[in-house]
């Protein structure tokens, strides 16, 4: 616990919990000041929020995360590990792509289109409707000249197709997915990565033992909150390890 950045885990825990899933990765980098402020970090693309919460979770918590997958076929639970340190490094998608933001698709019919990537403020936006996918290509789909979004459901499969799998490739980070055998019946398994999840998950976890500590240090050395928290962790640890040791 004591290499954990203290400061950073407390606030991150007590500002995210009570907001919905969709924000949290763009309120944990706020948090850490790896942006300017909160309405910054929701109007980033999700790919570049996600390298960022991926860079936060190596900083603090190691380069990889715990996750599950469920076999359908067998029911067989796989533990499996992701490596966040390369979503962090940007070594996934293309740098090219992620630099763009947004990308031209001819459709079927010949016309061109603007494909940009999605924003947590877009992801917000369209929580709750009955058509998230339509209404999200809404918003990010839109004509060249950029005198107006496309209507989504004018679309057919085909250009749907040719949209998503834009989409897909300019997400980059955003769309990392883990892959595995299951050992018992041999099926491929595959399932989304959500970065910000395995972030607020080790946040969830740690935050009571960090508040433990707070509180350990204040009530045997009569320290305020702020003081204790302006600790580098070694000195921290240290002054842990005499009190837990002495009620020992």
């Amino acid at each position: 616990m004591a290499t954990r950045e203290l400061g950073w885990l407390l606030r991150a825990w007590e500002h995210a919990a009570d907001v919905v899933p969709a924000a949290r990765g763009a309120v944990l980098v706020d948090e850490a000041g790896l942006v300017e402020d909160l309405d910054a970090a929701i109007d980033l693309p999700v790919d570049q929020l996600a390298t960022l919460v991926a860079r936060l979770h190596t900083e603090q918590f190691g380069p990889t995360a715990e996750g599950v997958l469920d076999c359908d076929s067998c029911g067989e639970v796989l533990e499996v590990e992701v490596p966040l340190d390369l979503v962090a490094a940007g070594s996934v998608g293309s740098a090219a792509v992620a630099e763009a933001g947004s990308r031209i698709v001819v459709l079927d019919s010949g016309r061109p289109v603007r494909v940009r990537v999605p924003t947590t403020r877009d992801l917000l936006a369209v929580r709750g409707r009955d058509d998230v996918a339509a209404a999200l290509l809404a918003r990010c789909v839109s004509t060249v000249d950029g005198t107006g979004a496309l209507y989504a459901p004018r679309l057919d499969a085909a250009d749907l197709a040719l949209v998503d799998a834009a989409v897909e490739e300019l997400a980059g980070a955003a769309s990392v997915v883990v892959r595995a055998r299951c050992p018992q019946c041999g099926t491929s398994l595959s399932a989304p990565v959500d970065v910000a999840a395995f972030l607020w998950n080790q946040v969830e976890r740690e935050a009571p033992a960090g508040l433990a500590e707070v509180a350990d240090l204040a009530s045997s050395f009569g320290w305020a909150e702020a003081d204790i928290l302006r600790l580098t962790p070694t000195r921290r640890s240290a002054y842990l390890a005499l009190v837990r040791g002495a009620d020992a």
